[in-house]
């Protein structure tokens, strides 16, 4: 999902104004908690709209990947014995 947005003067603080569409496909409503991170794509610095404070790194989700594969083999070699 990619939107574009603006941010507005809201009594003199800077605000950011999501559309309802936006709100329902994130799964939010008024008053949910959301996170505003600081991210890297490479080296372009982004900002992210988050509903956890922190996103996992990258890393973590690939070692996930390795102990799911370790798991799956592990049982393959059981099998075979």
């Amino acid at each position: 999902m990619k939107h574009h947005v603006v941010i507005e003067d809201w009594e003199g603080d800077g605000a950011i104004r999501l559309p309802d569409d936006v709100l329902q496909e994130m799964g939010v409503d008024v008053g949910s908690t959301l996170y505003l991170l600081e991210e890297y794509v490479g080296t372009t610095r982004c900002l992210v709209l988050s509903k956890t404070p922190r996103i996992p790194d990258r890393v973590d989700e690939l070692v996930g990947h390795w102990e799911s594969f370790g798991k799956i083999a592990s049982d393959l070699g059981s099998k075979d014995g």
